[in-house]
């Protein structure tokens, strides 16, 4: 199956209209409800999702001009880093944009 761009493949429970993109709480695994005041939190649920999801697919499943990975890394014996790289490829036409696979 080739690569599908819809953000419903990372994030299976988001609503998209013309007023933007809803994404529930349910779709991030590791978003904790009772911190959702924490931009880092968010941040990181976000990145962790899609990186998860990218990684589980196969490579005739994911974008050619879109590259995510994931490290971690301990700090301290109670504290891991997760580090998160993204790559795109983009057209540039005055603007940058991904452009269609």
């Amino acid at each position: 199956m080739p690569f599908n761009p819809a953000p419903t493949g990372y994030f299976s429970n988001a609503i998209i209209d013309s007023s933007g993109i809803f994404i529930p709480y349910s779709d991030f695994e590791s978003y904790n409800i009772d911190s959702s005041g924490d931009i880092r939190q968010l941040v990181y649920s976000f990145n962790n999702q899609v990186a998860n999801i990218y990684e589980s697919l196969t490579s005739d499943n994911r974008s050619n001009d879109m590259i995510v990975s994931s490290s971690q890394g301990f700090v301290t014996n109670t504290s891991i880093r997760k580090n998160f790289s993204l790559s795109f490829n983009l057209a540039f036409s005055g603007v940058f944009s991904v452009e269609n696979e």
